[in-house]
């Protein structure tokens, strides 16, 4: 099985890393200026020119996870895993061994997580043009009891905070007004925090809601990987072209 993953991201190294999307994009089938343009356009790079195609990665839990950074290795954004009621995670436990306790982040982290880097320029917070945007060295990470163990313990105080109740606040925001709330924030964290991931402001999350019987009108949230966690990943994961298993 390892051997067999080692060769699968070996191939997939070989493939694409340091291309340009501009070598590889269909001008006449892809629209590069949508949000997810550049994943889309990587996937299926893949699935037409590799050895091993989307449905294989599925088979051998590897998840791709393309991450914009800088020529650094910075990635500028957080990593989201799917929003689910904060109302669940009441009834979920970290180290449970029954699987319909098991915190559904624990579900979502027991993957093989392929990183694309895939380097940009910003400047004045907008990107460089897309034909210059480059595919970095990938990184392969799965984390190790010691990594769970960290994330299960700031797991643990979110769901602290949220069984207690948590608590909204509206703060002065430019010329308006925006609702806080105190929930992990990245700033406060090393591994995980949470922060909205719904359609929009309005994209309430209803089983809470109804658990508060009104009081807290949250928007649906999620975990999503701290920046500062991912740079680590991405330096100490840094994939090796390795046929062999470790």
């Amino acid at each position: 099985m390892k051997n067999s993953l080692n060769i699968i991201v070996n191939e997939i190294q070989y493939l694409i890393r340091g291309k340009k999307i501009s070598e590889i994009i269909n001008l006449e089938t892809d629209n590069i200026y949508n949000k997810s343009a550049a994943s889309v356009i990587i996937k299926k790079y893949i699935d037409k020119n590799c050895l091993y195609n989307l449905e294989v990665l599925k088979d051998y839990k590897i998840l791709l996870k393309f991450i914009p950074v800088n020529s650094e290795y910075k990635c500028y954004e957080a990593m989201s895993f799917s929003n689910s009621s904060l109302y669940n995670f009441i009834f979920e436990d970290w180290d449970s061994k029954d699987p319909l306790e098991t915190s559904s982040l624990k579900k979502q982290l027991n993957l093989n997580f392929l990183f694309i880097p895939i380097i940009k320029v910003k400047k004045k917070g907008v990107f460089n043009n897309y034909s210059d945007w480059e595919i970095g060295d990938l990184s392969l990470w799965r984390p190790n009891y010691n990594e769970l163990k960290w994330i299960g313990k700031e797991w643990n105080r979110a769901k602290k905070t949220i069984r207690q109740g948590v608590k909204l606040k509206m703060q002065k925001h430019g010329k308006s007004f925006r609702t806080t709330n105190n929930l992990p924030k990245q700033s406060e964290t090393d591994f995980i925090h949470l922060r909205p991931h719904g359609k929009n402001s309005f994209d309430y999350d209803i089983p809470y809601l109804k658990h508060t019987n009104g009081a807290v009108e949250i928007t649906k949230q999620s975990f999503w990987l701290n920046k500062s966690f991912i740079n680590l990943l991405l330096n100490n994961y840094k994939w090796k072209m390795n046929l062999k298993e470790k």
